[in-house]
């Protein structure tokens, strides 16, 4: 595999204002940074890591404080990632993001990697006012025939994927909501024709797609990268419209 920039995961963990819980385990939690400041809106964070358990949130941790920095309220959800039981994780996404409501008015998902794929799939369920999905995996088909990160889909799902249609974002009929791909040319991870097919697949949807030449996966959820401020420029421009 060829070399990549994963220096975000050297930067000092980044405390929560507070964590709330939302379940029993202690998986089904939520940091809140930035939480004091009176505000409408609030960015919900969805980690990636390709669903895996030994890969949680506090990886998003400094990406989360340097949002919060910028001047916005943001939750960053933990959730549990049982191999082989998908809807686990995709019912504790939503009871953490139903939680989050009853606090806020309006929600931003920012979903990476994996992640992306959650924040993709809950777009339909949720009162989002717009999703962020940053390096997403888009096709769980072609992740599955790739064997993307040895047999991530697989483990995942605990079934082929063409079973579980409803999970694959290339395969949902998305309501007229706004979503934002950002993708960088040299990921290894997951590979940058994810999101040009994506695009080319939802093209009647309000889809925005940004590519990134020369950036790869990681750099995507490093407050120190350019690539930052333009992600604040979608967060604050999907607020503005709405």
């Amino acid at each position: 595999m060829e070399a990549e920039d994963r220096s975000v995961f050297e930067l000092p963990f980044e405390k929560p204002d507070r964590t709330i819980s939302y379940g029993k385990s202690e998986d089904q939690v939520i940091d809140f940074y930035n939480s004091a400041k009176p505000n409408d809106s609030v960015i919900v964070l969805i980690h990636g890591g390709y669903w895996r358990p030994e890969y949680d949130r506090k990886h998003l941790a400094p990406f989360a404080k340097a949002l919060s920095s910028a001047g916005w309220p943001v939750a960053l959800i933990e959730y549990r990632r049982i191999q082989g039981n998908p809807d686990a994780m995709l019912q504790d996404a939503k009871d953490a993001i139903t939680l989050i409501e009853k606090e806020h008015k309006n929600i931003i998902l920012v979903g990476h990697s994996a992640g992306g794929q959650l924040a993709l799939v809950l777009t339909n369920s949720t009162k989002t006012i717009g999703t962020i999905a940053l390096a997403p995996v888009t096709d769980l088909l072609v992740a599955e025939q790739l064997d993307l990160d040895e047999s991530a889909v697989s483990d995942y799902l605990g079934c082929p994927a063409n079973i579980r249609s409803d999970l694959d974002p290339m395969r949902i009929e998305f309501l007229a909501k706004e979503i934002v791909l950002i993708h960088g040319t040299l990921d290894i991870r997951v590979p940058f024709e994810f999101s040009t097919r994506f695009m080319k697949n939802k093209e009647a949807i309000n889809l925005l797609f940004i590519p990134l030449d020369g950036v790869g996966h990681f750099e995507l959820i490093d407050p120190r990268q350019e690539i930052f401020k333009t992600i604040c420029q979608q967060v604050s421009r999907i607020i503005a419209e709405f």
